[in-house]
Formats: structure tokens, sequence, C-alpha cells
């Protein structure tokens, strides 16, 4: 059995050691420890290999999706399509004990300690579809589209991905191109266009595919389940810097016919889809508690190869600014996951309006606290940081990856302008 906590200093969060912590009950505790030996033997041995190669094997991905992985990577569960599924580690879906049920610090978790693998690509490549995909489908579904789409990706069967940048549009998702027009007989949504940088695109056999149904702006733009054998659909591999085993794909959309019955909740108002809590505002959730789980593998593993290297006769610990670079690793870190966790906690207690921002601002924080440690920590290593094998490695693969944290739901540049404009909106100034 993995140990449940690192030895290391910082490398784990605290709440693992403290008791007295009222987010956490027994339940959260039994959750971490399960998962930190289903990584730690299943997962963290291989994902060198799946980065390599550029893909999880599908029976690893099976395995990960018997044991409820899948199901447990949407949030809100979606407890009425979870008939014969065990949550990891037999969490109770929903309950009349709040110590098992399922809640948002059981999700977090979940982000947490999948993502101390350390290989963010295998994180995406296993877990994504479900993360991004699920969610949407959960909660503006309908019950017809949650037996068809939303039952077999939580268990597997179906693979999804998200559709929604462009080569041209990023950020500034109401400016998409993509178009989809009633076709003539008026059973079928025409789309045309391209989408790039779609996650798990490579093997996902369904999509969630924003397009403009009507006029410019984000109140033109509809959401649409997108099954990806359709005719007239093209996927083509993407190499970037990271997240080789991530499945990045670009997808060209050449006059693909979409059921109507596949428009997901009310056309033209797909912005809110992408922008809810279930969607935008839960991935930079996400990002920001990976962001800051891969800080803690980075300054663990640097902290080990310090302990053990020697240079001038005596260990690099040994150095006094090396161990300042450690405390300096440890006030970004800490200060950060007690706002997370005050975050997590409010996630399913104040309105999206709220929430939003903040949301964002960890997001914008936790990515700027990786880039900064995952400079720092390849300092500390040396040569052996630019490695990717041997000691090193995770480090190396951390800055390889770290900027697609910093991009993804959202750039810095734009999500600090909503912030604060969106906080000055709330508080009537």
């Amino acid at each position: 059995m993995a140990e449940i906590t690192s030895s290391i200093p910082f490398a784990d969060p605290s709440w693992h050691q403290d008791k007295t912590n009222p987010y956490y009950k027994d339940s959260h505790r039994a959750l971490q420890k399960f998962i930190r030996n289903y990584v730690d033997t299943q997962i963290a041995p291989n994902v060198a290999q799946w980065e390599q190669q550029g893909f999880v094997p599908e029976e690893n991905f099976k395995k990960h999706a018997s044991l409820g992985f899948l199901a447990a990577a949407v949030f809100p569960l979606p407890i009425d399509q979870l008939a014969g599924i065990k949550l990891p580690a037999g969490i109770n879906a929903s309950g009349t004990d709040v110590e098992t049920e399922w809640d948002e610090f059981h999700d977090s978790i979940l982000i947490d300690e999948m993502a101390r693998c350390g290989y963010l690509g295998t994180v995406w490549g296993i877990n994504g579809g479900a993360t991004v995909g699920g969610a949407p489908l959960s909660v503006y579904g309908n019950q017809l589209q949650k037996q068809k789409y939303l039952a077999p990706l939580l268990r597997g069967t179906q693979r999804h991905c998200l559709m929604i940048t462009e080569p041209d549009i990023g950020s500034d998702v109401g400016g998409m191109t993509t178009t989809a027009d009633k076709s003539k007989d008026g059973k079928h949504y025409v789309l045309n266009g391209q989408k790039k940088w779609v996650t798990q695109g490579q093997w996902a056999t369904h999509a969630l595919c924003a397009a403009r149904t009507g006029g410019p702006g984000p109140k033109g733009v509809s959401v649409f389940i997108v099954d990806l054998s359709t005719k007239g659909i093209a996927r083509t591999k993407m190499e970037n810097s990271g997240v080789k085993s991530s499945g990045s794909t670009f997808v060209d959309l050449d006059e693909v016919l979409v059921p109507v019955e596949n428009l997901l909740g009310v056309e033209n108002k797909g912005f809110e889809i992408i922008m809810s809590t279930s969607a935008f505002t839960h991935e930079r959730l996400w990002v920001g508690i990976t962001a800051l789980r891969l800080c803690r593998v980075a300054l663990e593993d640097s902290y080990k190869h310090a302990l053990k290297r020697e240079t001038f006769g005596k260990p690099l610990f040994e150095n006094q600014v090396i161990r300042q670079k450690f405390s300096k690793m440890a006030g970004l870190i800490e200060p950060t996951q007690f706002f997370m966790e005050s975050l997590v906690h409010r996630s399913v207690r104040t309105s999206p309006l709220e929430f939003s921002p903040l949301a964002a601002l960890l997001k914008v924080q936790a990515a700027h606290n990786l880039e900064k440690i995952s400079r720092e920590t390849q300092q500390v290593f040396g040569g052996l940081g630019y490695s990717r094998t041997g000691a090193g490695a995770r480090v190396e693969q951390i800055s390889r990856d770290v900027r697609v944290l910093v991009v993804s739901g959202g750039s810095e540049e734009i999500l600090q302008d909503m912030i604060t404009k969106s906080l000055k909106k709330l508080a009537k100034l």
C-alpha cells in the first residue's frame, strides 16, 4: 500500500496530517488513500512511456473506468445515470449520511491526487473527456441525451471531447466563426469550420461542439452533441510542447450533419453552457488545483535530490541559497492551498456570478506559482532537470506542460481583466 502522505515538507497539503481541518471527513481521507495507491501502482510507473508513445493504452483506460473514475470526474455527479457504477473507494454517490456522500471536496481530492503522477498529458488523456464533456451533459442535457451519451461516457464505452477553441479564436469564445445552419428540411444543423487543441480528439467518439447559430457575439452561440464518425469530419494529430498523451487534435468540419435533437440546451444559449460552473468555471478550478499539485510534485522531487546530491563536499541542501528556494516555494504554495480550499467550499454555496471571478483568480495565481516553481526546481536539479529520464524526469515534464495550464481556460490577461470588472460589478461600484 502506498504511503498516505509524503515525508517531504510541503510535498502534500497540511490537511493530510491535520485532523482538525473542518473540510475533510473520514470519507475524504479514505478516498485520498485509495487514489494515491492507485496512482502510485497503476499510473505513475507507466506515465513516461505513455507520454512518449502519445496515448494511454485502452486496457488502462478501461481499468480506470471500471473503478468509477470517469463517473467521479463529472461534477456535479449525474446521480440519475450512475446505476451499477461504484465510485472510487466505495464512496456513496448520494445518501442521507453527509459523512459519506460524494461532495465538492471528494471532487477536489480526485483532481489533486490524479495530478500527482506529474504528467499532465496522462491526466487529460485518461480523465479529460469525462471532466470537460460530462458536466455540461449532466446539467443541460435532456433525459434522452443523458441516456444516449452521458451514461456510456460514465462507463467508458464512449469517449468525449470538447470542441470550442478555433485557430484564430481562443479566450474570445464569443467570437467563434464555426457555423451551424439549419438544413432545408429542418432535420439537421450543418456544421462548417475548424476546431483546434481538442483534448482527446484523436480517439473520442463524440464531442460537444460550439458553433454559431445566430448573430455576432456570445448570444449567437449554440452547443451540439456531435458523433465524430459523421461524414465531413477530419482529425489531425497536433504536436505540442507537452501533454503528448492527451490526444491534442485539429478538427475540420465540412458540411457535417448533426440531428436537431443533438442541440444541447437552447439555441443561441450555448455561451451560458460554456461559461457555466459545470464547464469553464469548473475547468478553471480544476486548473488551479492541478497546477498547485504540480508545484508540490516539483518541490518534492527537487527536495529529495537536494538531500542526496553532494557538491563541493557537502549535500546540496546544506547551501543556504538552496534552502531559501524551498522556503520561497512553500510561501507560494501554502497560501494558494488555503485559498483553493475556501473556493472549493464556496463552489456549491454561492452564485456562479460570484464564484466565476474567484475561480479565475485561483487559476491565474496557481499557474503563476507553477511557472516560478518549475524554473526554481530545474535550477536545483541542474542538468538533470533538463533530462526526460532519471530523477529529474517529472520536473522536466512539468517544464513543458506548464504553459498549457497558463493559457487553458482563458489567458491570464483576459481573465485578470474579467476578474476586476466582475468584482466591481458585484460590488455595485
